[in-house]
C-alpha cells in the first residue's frame, strides 16, 4: 500500500508539472468540436489556451440516443475542426454537422487505431454464454480506455491542429510531448495497481472495459450484450459465472439499471457495487478509478 501511495504522489506531480509551455490568451483561438468529453480533455491538453473546445455528448448523456442542443449547433457553426471517435451517434449526425458547417474539417481521430470486436454472448467469458445478441462484426467503440491507443489518437489530433493553425505548430508539439508523458504515467499507475492480482476476471454491467482487459491481460464478463439487458435464462448463466470466478465487485454505469445490478449482486453474493461515468471529462481520474476498482475486484 505504501508503494502505491508513493507512486500516486509521483503521478500527481507528473500530471500537474508537465502541462507544456504556457501561452498568453489568444483572441483568435482555433475552435474545435469533438464527440465526447474524454476527447475534449486530450484536445485541451494539446491546445491549451490557444483553442476553444466543445464536446457534443456531455457527462451522463448517452451517445446511443444523443441529440445536439440548439446552442451546440450554433457553436458547431464556428468550429474549424471536428474530431470523430466512432461512437454511435456520429453515423446519424455527422452528415448534419457537415451541412451546418461545410467549412469545418472533419478528422477521424481514431484513424489507423486497431479496434477489438464488440463483446457478444459467444465471447463473454471465452464462450461460456451460448446465446449471441451480436454477430461479432461490430467493434468496441470505447477506445479511450486504452492508454496506448490514446497516445496514437493524441498524435493524430495534434497533427490536425498543427495543419489548421501552423503558426502555433511548435506550441502544439510541445504540449503533445508533455501529454504523452502524462499518458505513460497513468498507464504505469494502472499496472502498479494490478501487480500481484489474485484473479484475472472482472464483471461489468455495460461492456465498456474491453480495451482495459485487452491492454492489461484480463478477462471482462459483461451483463449487457449488444446494449441489451439479459434474458432470464442468460441472467442465470451470468450469475453462475460470477460465482465460478469469485467476482467480488460489479461495475455499473451511472444512470443505468441499478436494480438489475443489485439483483445480480444479491443472487451471486457479490459484496460490492461500483458506479462510474464513462463520459467523464477528466481522463486520468477515470483511468485511476478503473485501476483502483480493478485492484479491489481482482484481490
Amino acid at each position: 500500500m505504501k508503494r502505491i501511495l508513493i507512486f500516486s504522489a509521483i503521478l500527481a506531480l507528473v500530471l500537474t508539472g508537465c502541462a507544456g509551455p504556457k501561452a498568453q490568451d489568444f483572441p483568435d483561438k482555433l475552435t474545435i468540436s469533438v464527440s465526447i468529453l474524454p476527447q475534449q480533455w486530450f484536445v485541451d491538453q494539446i491546445g491549451g489556451d490557444r483553442v476553444r473546445t466543445q464536446a457534443m455528448v456531455g457527462s451522463g448523456d448517452d451517445p446511443h440516443t444523443y441529440e445536439p442542443s440548439p446552442q451546440q449547433m450554433t457553436n458547431l457553426a464556428d468550429s474549424e475542426l471536428y474530431f470523430t471517435i466512432g461512437v454511435e451517434f456520429e453515423a446519424v449526425w455527422l452528415s448534419r454537422f457537415e451541412s451546418a458547417n461545410p467549412n469545418m474539417k472533419i478528422v477521424d481521430s481514431a484513424a489507423g487505431i486497431e479496434r477489438i470486436p464488440a463483446l457478444n454472448a459467444n465471447n463473454n467469458a471465452e464462450g461460456s454464454v451460448e446465446e449471441s445478441a451480436n454477430t461479432g462484426t461490430e467493434t468496441d467503440p470505447h477506445i479511450w480506455f486504452s492508454p496506448s491507443r490514446m497516445k496514437q489518437m493524441s498524435q493524430t489530433m495534434a497533427e490536425a491542429m498543427q495543419g489548421a493553425d501552423p503558426q502555433n505548430a511548435d506550441f502544439y508539439q510541445a504540449n503533445l510531448e508533455a501529454l504523452l508523458i502524462k499518458i505513460d504515467a497513468v498507464d504505469a499507475e494502472v499496472r502498479t495497481q494490478l501487480q500481484g492480482a489474485k484473479r484475472d476476471h472482472f464483471m461489468v454491467v455495460h461492456p465498456a472495459w474491453g480495451y482495459v482487459a485487452e491492454e492489461y491481460g484480463l478477462h471482462m464478463l459483461a451483463v449487457e450484450i449488444g446494449g441489451n439487458e439479459p434474458a432470464p435464462e442468460t441472467l442465470s448463466e451470468i450469475i453462475a459465472l460470477a460465482k465460478e470466478y469469485e467476482i467480488n465487485t460489479l461495475v455499473v454505469e451511472k444512470g443505468s439499471n441499478i436494480r438489475l445490478a443489485q439483483s445480480i449482486t444479491e443472487q451471486a453474493g457479490i459484496p460490492n457495487i461500483v458506479e462510474w461515468d464513462p463520459m467523464a471529462y477528466d481522463w486520468p481520474a477515470t483511468m485511476l478509478m478503473i485501476a483502483e476498482t480493478l485492484h479491489q475486484a481482482l484481490n
